[in-house]
């Protein structure tokens, strides 16, 4: 995209992110406390004005920072990505790619996600007195974006449509969504990529609307293997997440090129550490691609803020499972090493694993069930003892 500055990205020229309770944004990475209140109005070709602005001084926006921080540790960002996507950019103002996280309806209450995204979390964020409850009561008000309201009219011009939640496939309004736009026969000029948490399969009139549009891409998330999915992605249980995601698996080689199927799992100190099984099954058994995404708050799941000595037990670990792989797991390693760069950060792992334990313990789990993670710290604390 030569007619962009170095630092720069598609996503406020063509693209944006709705989500229920806040204002749009150019993109899901984007938090709306960074938009200028001039940015904040309803009109896309009116939006994000200072933005664009920032990027064409080929400036950092500081609204930017997670993809900013993305390449400096694993050398590319979702901004990245925009730019392999928009191969026949110009800097006219279109709605080309949309994103919606669809509300917070969701059954599950993964331990990298929060209220905002998941009702299911509200009963832990009072019990453990995570939030505020004034944040909590603004998110109970506005749990579903209206999507009713949406004239199909104004995607007209639309080529991409992402979607994540909550879990898609509970919000009846995403689904009025895609049955309006293959009615309005809009579906078959949009590719179409939906977040799950793999535990809902869609009903006959929705998987027919669903084929209706140019591509089906089914992205799983899952965080990792067995036992320890249902612990990050409580309260799933792998052997159903396990069958729908065969359904799925099934439906794209019945359409083959029409439907794509990906899994998504974002990295944390909890199940880096187990990588290896998990990739082995998704890659070779399932031959599915991985998606790896990071994770940067809450501070103890990222490995990021954790110490330096816990970076560097992670990747001697990482590097002795994925010594000799097969070479379609091979780039894990290359990741990992990028992740546990040393950075000199204060030592906060005590208070990083006594917030893990308590929530952990009060879903009724033992931190001790995170095996890979717990060996780290084991083999730290002999370390320790050794040389006292």
């Amino acid at each position: 995209m030569s007619n962009l500055p170095k630092t720069a990205c598609a996503y406020p020229f063509k693209a944006a992110m709705q989500m229920h309770g806040t204002s749009t944004t150019p993109c899901c990475r984007f938090h709306d406390r960074f938009l200028s209140e001039d940015d904040k109005q309803l009109d896309h070709v009116d939006m994000f004005a200072d933005i664009r602005e920032t990027m064409m001084r080929d400036e950092w926006h500081p609204g930017c920072f997670k993809c900013k921080a993305d390449e400096e540790t694993k050398g590319s960002s979702m901004r990245t990505e925009a730019d392999e996507f928009f191969t026949d950019f110009t800097d006219s103002i279109r709605l080309e790619y949309l994103e919606i996280t669809v509300g917070r309806l969701c059954n599950l209450a993964c331990m990298s996600c929060g209220f905002e995204f998941s009702h299911t979390w509200d009963s832990d964020s009072i019990d453990l007195d995570l939030p505020s409850l004034y944040k909590l009561d603004h998110f109970k008000k506005h749990s579903e974006l209206d999507l009713d309201r949406l004239d199909v009219n104004e995607l007209k011009h639309l080529k991409y449509l992402k979607v994540t939640g909550g879990e898609p496939f509970l919000h009846q309004q995403f689904l009025r969504l895609i049955t309006r736009l293959a009615e309005a026969n809009i579906a078959p000029n949009i590719e179409i990529e939906i977040f799950t948490n793999c535990t809902w399969w869609p009903k006959k009139a929705d998987y027919d609307s669903l084929l209706q549009f140019k591509k089906l891409i089914i992205t799983a998330s899952i965080d990792a293997y067995q036992d320890l999915n249902d612990i990050l992605r409580h309260p799933s249980k792998w052997n159903v997440i396990e069958s729908t995601l065969d359904k799925w698996i099934d439906m794209r080689s019945k359409y083959d090129g029409k439907v794509e199927v990906n899994i998504a799992s974002t990295i944390s100190v909890l199940n880096a550490p187990d990588l290896f099984d998990f990739m082995t099954w998704a890659r070779l058994e399932k031959k599915v691609p991985v998606i790896l995404q990071t994770v940067y708050e809450p501070h103890y799941m990222s490995i990021t803020h954790w110490p330096d000595w816990f970076k560097e037990k992670l990747q001697e670990k990482v590097a002795s499972q994925f010594k000799d792989c097969d070479k379609k797991l091979s780039r894990l390693p290359d990741l990992v090493n990028r992740l546990t760069a040393p950075n000199s950060v204060d030592d906060n792992s005590s208070i990083y694993k006594e917030e893990m334990a308590k929530l952990l313990e009060h879903r009724q789990y033992s931190i001790n069930s995170c095996v890979g993670f717990d060996s780290i710290i084991n083999s730290y604390k002999q370390d320790i003892a050794w040389k006292i």
